[in-house]
């Protein structure tokens, strides 16, 4: 009887232990559970938050550096504009002065207009437009150079007179090249004389090796010197001076160019009267292919 009271009891010790195991694993299990589970909130919490941080450090960032090209960009229109006024200022001072040399100085406007034109025919950007006519208006800046004697003289010149002459697009070159907001034009001016052909001066350029600029410049100057009174010479009627610039094709002009004059001629914009107020020509609509 003892011995059995003995093993019930064993046997009971037994199942109690194997109770307090299941209930410990079950805490366990429990607490591992809610553990876990506070472990992922508090993770994903604290990644959230990071990302909140990080998000908000990028947002002021992206504030400075939108604040500091802001300020960038009003500084580089402040120096433009002043750029602007002083190329502006510069060019006055010299047509001032070409002025005192030459009178006729509207032709030299007329030029610049019609240059323009044609440039917006080309299809050029404004920016260089802009470069076209104002080489253009200074085109004759090296002259400043040559003797008023040789620059008014009616007749022919001789073969010393005609050197100085052949000089000054060199000159003016080396004048604009002196003057950082006129570089731009420095080149066009530099070869306002030179044929498509290869047969002008100074440098004997030939086809596209002549920058656009000069032989946008070289057909409406031809255009305008034709159809303007001379001392020695009267000038041509309209339509034989455009039949003029059309027989030089390819020899004196360029083909690209005479096809771009001629249809600013069809818009009438080689007329005087199609200037506006402010000195520019209206603006045409462009070429067609």
């Amino acid at each position: 009887m003892a011995a059995k009271n003995s093993s019930t009891q064993a046997n009971g010790d037994r199942a109690v232990g194997r109770a307090r195991l299941r209930s410990r694993a079950l805490v366990w299990l429990f607490a591992f559970i809610v553990g876990s589970v506070l472990a992922v909130v508090a993770w994903t919490v604290s990644w959230a938050a990071a990302l909140a941080a990080l998000a908000a450090i990028m947002m002021c960032a992206v504030f400075q550096i939108a604040r500091k090209a802001h300020k960038e960009r009003l500084v580089v229109e402040r120096r433009l504009a002043t750029a602007a006024r002083d190329r502006e200022t510069i060019i006055e001072v010299l047509f001032g002065v070409l002025g005192l040399r030459d009178m006729n100085m509207t032709q030299s406007q007329r030029v610049a207009n019609l240059a323009e034109a044609v440039a917006w025919q080309i299809g050029m950007r404004e920016e260089d437009v802009r470069r076209v006519k104002e080489a253009a208006l200074l085109h004759d800046v090296g002259k400043m150079g040559i003797a008023d004697d040789v620059l008014s003289k009616p007749s022919g010149l001789n073969p010393e007179e005609w050197a100085a002459m052949r000089r000054h697009p060199e000159a003016g070159f080396e004048i604009m090249e002196q003057i950082t907001s006129l570089r731009g034009v420095a080149a066009i001016i530099h070869h306002h004389h030179e044929r498509f052909d290869g047969q002008g001066y100074p440098a004997g350029l030939k086809g596209d090796e002549i920058p656009m600029g000069s032989r946008i410049f070289a057909i409406v100057d031809s255009y305008v010197a034709m159809t303007s009174e001379r001392p020695y010479r009267k000038k041509v009627p309209h339509d034989i001076a455009i039949k003029e610039i059309v027989r030089n094709t390819l020899t004196q002009f360029d083909p690209e160019v005479v096809a771009a004059f001629l249809q600013a001629e069809k818009q009438g914009l080689l007329v005087a009267n199609t200037t506006q107020k402010d000195g520019h020509i209206r603006s045409p609509v462009p070429a067609e292919a």
